[in-house]
């Protein structure tokens, strides 16, 4: 074995994992990372096809900003080959050694800080080194849960245990097709003067006055801009028609069309997010789910609907020429979430999160819960979008046994609704960029990484208010009445599940 001397350990390779690195390094902490794939860097964004990023553009900040900058990024499309070159240069740039293609195993010494890290070779050969703070920034938390951390899986419960995971989604390139033909063919499927009876039929849990909504509801694709929005399901119901003879069994199918968020990409290609497989439609267990969030191969039940979508573009489009061109990796929304120091739930989220004074920026996203059934389970709750403060607490373990270990990534401390505005990169990179510094802050300090972020947080507040040139954004605010707080059942049933004691907590090898 050889030794390689490392201050800071990254685990992963998403573009929080990276940033979270170069974080790290620039704040002055001898940094490695450390990734399971030999692929192209980026993760999710870039392997698995997610171009379209869903993004706050009044509260981009710091090095997730410097990142999209350097993309040459418009509003939302991210193009995959120029982000993993911009991702590679911030590596070099800062120093950061890159270990790929390793599986990473963790020891804690009896006062449970890092004693050492073997980080084993697919050839037998291994690398050991002895970290002072390990961050886990792997999707789903291998490290966190080869330690024995206590996690919350899928949703917990909350929507039952047909919904207990959000949708996957193969996000797939179409080509062949411009976005003015894909608009109008969208504005002449709404035409059809039986589509208010088919909406009824397809969307019985979905208000009245929005299903009117759809009829008018166009699609949106400003001219200067790098996206089409398909704001409402016609597209995805005529589909199941298409594929299935009627609209009735659409609220029950296993995979569908929901809209879409469409990214056009410079090479005149369009990213479509729309396909959306419920877990249960794929056969897997947890362990199946979490091997297909790494990379796993696509379902042939997957790869069997996208090539029905493309030949349903060819014949009703009518778009010849269209291709469906499948992703590297599948877009996984979430398999777990683990508990931590300060667990961010719905509610705190809408309540405005963490106090300024414990808060490294402001963050802002629907509470998306893509892929569920959310208004059968609970038909009159209307989430609003939350403007919350960020804070470490949600990284950092819920158990003092562990030391100078953190994870940041869709996985860190989320209540089974609070995911859905904490899984969005654009926040895990803010936290990613406080947690570093936070890091090489305790490797410079006598304090562990808990006492740096939880006590010492004016200190992160500093540097990164350096870094910005200008104070941090701090604003979040209520977005809901207390009335309507206390009045809601989801919200109560969110809180019970996270304060839980979780029925999941065995180790695994990562």
């Amino acid at each position: 074995m050889n030794e390689t001397p490392c201050q800071v350990l990254v685990v992963g390779d998403e573009v929080e994992s990276i940033l979270t690195a170069v974080s790290a390094s620039r704040a002055g902490a001898v940094t490695m990372l450390a990734r399971r794939s030999t692929g192209p860097l980026g993760g999710l964004s870039v392997r698995g096809g997610l171009s379209y990023m869903d993004i706050t553009p009044d509260l981009l900040c710091g090095l997730f900003q410097e990142f999209l900058d350097r993309c040459g990024f418009i509003r939302v499309a991210l193009n995959p080959d120029k982000a993993h070159t911009v991702l590679q240069a911030m590596l070099t740039e800062a120093n950061v050694r890159v270990i790929s293609g390793v599986e990473t195993q963790l020891t804690l010494n009896k006062k449970g800080f890092p004693e050492q890290v073997t980080l084993s070779h697919p050839d037998g050969s291994a690398e050991v080194i002895h970290p002072t703070v390990v961050i886990d920034a792997t999707p789903d938390a291998d490290v966190a849960r080869s330690l024995g951390l206590p996690y919350i899986e899928g949703l917990g419960g909350i929507l039952g245990p047909d919904q207990d995971f959000l949708g996957v989604s193969p996000v797939f390139r179409i080509t062949g097709v411009s976005v003015e033909a894909f608009q109008a063919f969208e504005a002449r499927l709404r035409q059809n003067p039986d589509l208010p009876g088919i909406l009824e039929e397809a969307l019985p849990y979905h208000p009245p006055e929005l299903r009117a909504e759809y009829l008018t509801r166009p699609t949106f694709a400003p001219p200067d801009q790098d996206y089409l929005d398909i704001l409402n399901p016609v597209i995805g119901i005529d589909y199941h028609i298409w594929r299935h003879g009627a609209a009735a069994s659409y609220p029950t199918a296993d995979l569908f069309i929901d809209g879409g968020n469409v990214s056009r990409l410079s090479d005149g290609s369009l990213g479509f997010n729309g396909l959306v497989a419920q877990v249960k439609a794929l056969d897997l267990d947890f362990e199946g789910l979490i091997a297909l969030s790494q990379g796993g191969p696509t379902p042939a039940i997957l790869q069997q609907e996208m090539r029905h979508f493309e030949r349903y573009l060819r014949e009703q489009g009518p778009f010849p020429e269209v291709a469906v061109i499948p992703p590297a990796e599948l877009y996984v929304r979430q398999t777990l979430n683990m508990l931590s120091r300060e667990t961010l739930t719905a509610r705190q989220a809408i309540e405005g999160g963490v106090s300024p004074e414990k808060a490294i920026g402001t963050f802002s996203y629907w509470l998306d819960l893509r892929g569920t059934q959310l208004w059968q389970r609970y038909p009159n709750e209307h989430l609003p979008k939350p403007i919350f403060n960020v804070g470490l607490g949600v990284t950092l373990p819920a158990t003092n046994a562990i030391q100078n270990f953190a994870f940041v990534s869709r996985s860190a401390g989320y209540s089974p609704i609070g995911q859905g505005t904490g899984r969005i990169v654009q926040h895990n990179a803010l936290l990613g960029e406080g947690l570093g510094i936070a890091a090489a802050l305790a490797c410079q300090s006598e304090n562990t990484l808990v006492q740096v972020a939880t006590q010492d947080i004016a200190s992160v507040q500093g540097v990164l208010t350096q870094r910005q040139g200008r104070p941090l954004l701090i604003e979040g605010r209520p977005t809901w009445s207390e009335e309507q707080l206390q009045s809601s059942a989801l919200l109560k049933a969110d809180e019970a599940i996270a304060a839980a004691i979780p029925h999941r907590s065995s180790p695994t090898r990562c």
